[in-house]
């Protein structure tokens, strides 16, 4: 009798209804799910920014703003733009490998950005949006502002698409052929159309301090074990420039490598936007708006979880299943574990990994691996609001450990504000579980 292999048979999870599993992890899930988990990491990262960005310019104002993304986007994408590159054998620096770095760009969500391409040659192409989930938002709740839409799609991509393409080849540059402010209406065709373009040019476009800075760090450097090859798909993305790439192309091994890196990415970003709050506003600041951010994404991303994997309920159970699919805490980067001890106890242990091998973590990291309770508070809090973490100060199995409890008792943490605000305009509703539209001409 032929016994199924375990391996393969963990593979199959396609959701995590259910009793906990302490053992629980990423490699389990089977490609669809994985596909459509790797989609809503994609999308987190614009809840990173749609929560932080409002976070900033409340305490300081639009300026801020617009220095700080300018900060994290140069800061961070050269770095996992070559990270992604390396991951799928990916060589040569002609317009097709940047179309490529843009496929696979944690800052172009699929299906929220409805990217489309033409590659002419190594020299020139073209990508435009018929939809762009982050332009709709701030459109409907400024009414069409034009100096707002400028600030997004003027004032911080002219830096930033620039430097994107630049980690690909130094002459490249990206020009508007059309974006907003459009006025009344948005065009037919879609909001914005921009050439990439690769000539010999004279000077070259300013660098980012950051960039440097993040590509040094563990997380810039750190390396994903990578699973035993599958068959069910491309083993990297090193062949022809695919107009139409989905995740769903990739294999399995190589979808996981992928996810995980997209989590990486969202770390890398923010740890170049909080190294930016920190040089311009002082690090004392750092630790009250993490956990101030970390109140704002916690709602959104963990009830798009909720929905994908059909976790139910608010008890310990559904806490830390929520934690042990949380992007935030990167596998393999991050080692962790969660232990339940009863419905209303539960443990959350960090092992020895590199990040906390980092010394200085960044982002919204950088209070959790110094002890700090208050930011996970706030993660747990969104699954249970009468749930609080604090640190434990001694324990054997790990090398910080937090004990969370739910307390009928306590006053329940009230939700964000900006969490509502940063959920409109379709981010709520929108479902990643078919990659739906097509390439268009």
């Amino acid at each position: 009798m032929l016994w199924p292999d375990p391996k393969k048979a963990a593979k199959q999870v396609q959701n995590y209804r259910g009793p906990l599993r302490s053992d629980f992890s990423w490699d389990m899930l089977d490609k669809k799910t994985l596909a459509v988990f790797a989609r809503e990491i994609m999308l987190c990262n614009q809840i990173h920014d749609r929560t932080i960005m409002p976070i900033l310019g409340s305490h300081w104002d639009m300026a801020a703003m617009t220095a700080v993304a300018i900060d994290e986007w140069m800061g961070a994408s050269p770095v996992y733009n070559a990270r992604n590159r390396d991951l799928h054998n990916i060589h040569g620096d002609g317009v097709d490998v940047i179309m490529k770095g843009f496929q696979l760009d944690i800052g172009a969500p699929h299906m929220w950005l409805q990217f489309h391409y033409d590659v002419k040659s190594h020299d020139l192409g073209y990508f435009w949006l018929t939809s762009c989930g982050a332009y709709n938002h701030v459109r409907a709740l400024t009414g069409g502002d034009p100096a707002t839409e400028t600030q997004i799609c003027v004032h911080m991509e002219d830096p930033t698409f620039d430097a994107t393409v630049m980690a690909v080849n130094r002459g490249a540059r990206c020009t508007p052929i059309f974006r907003p402010p459009h006025g009344d209406s948005i065009p037919p065709e879609g909001p914005c159309r921009w050439q990439v373009s690769i000539e010999d040019r004279i000077g070259a476009v300013q660098t980012n301090d950051f960039t440097e800075m993040v590509r040094q760090t563990r997380a810039g450097q750190f390396k994903f074990s990578r699973a035993d090859m599958t068959d069910d798909g491309l083993a990297d993305y090193s062949g022809p420039f695919k107009r139409d790439f989905r995740l769903e192309d990739l294999a399995s091994s190589t979808l996981l490598a992928q996810t995980k890196e997209f989590a990486l990415d969202v770390h890398l970003l923010q740890r170049a936007c909080y190294l930016s709050i920190a040089q311009r506003f002082g690090s004392e600041t750092v630790a009250d708006l993490i956990s101030e951010h970390w109140a704002a994404m916690a709602p959104l991303y963990q009830a798009r979880s909720r929905r994908l994997f059909g976790i139910e309920g608010d008890d310990m159970s559904a806490i830390l299943k929520l934690l042990q699919l949380d992007h935030h805490f990167v596998p393999e980067y991050l080692r962790t574990s969660v232990e339940l001890v009863s419905a209303q106890q539960g443990l959350f242990r960090i092992h020895e990994c590199a990040a906390l091998a980092e010394g200085e973590a960044g982002g919204v990291l950088t209070t959790l691996l110094a002890g700090d309770a208050r930011g996970l508070s706030q993660v747990v809090a969104a699954a249970n609001p009468r749930a609080r973490a604090v640190r434990l100060l001694q324990d054997s199995k790990a090398a910080l450990a937090f004990d969370i409890r739910i307390d009928p008792e306590v006053e329940p943490i009230q939700p964000s504000p900006y969490a509502e605000l940063a959920g409109m305009n379709g981010l709520n509703e929108l479902d990643l579980t078919e990659h739906t539209y097509r390439y268009q001409d």
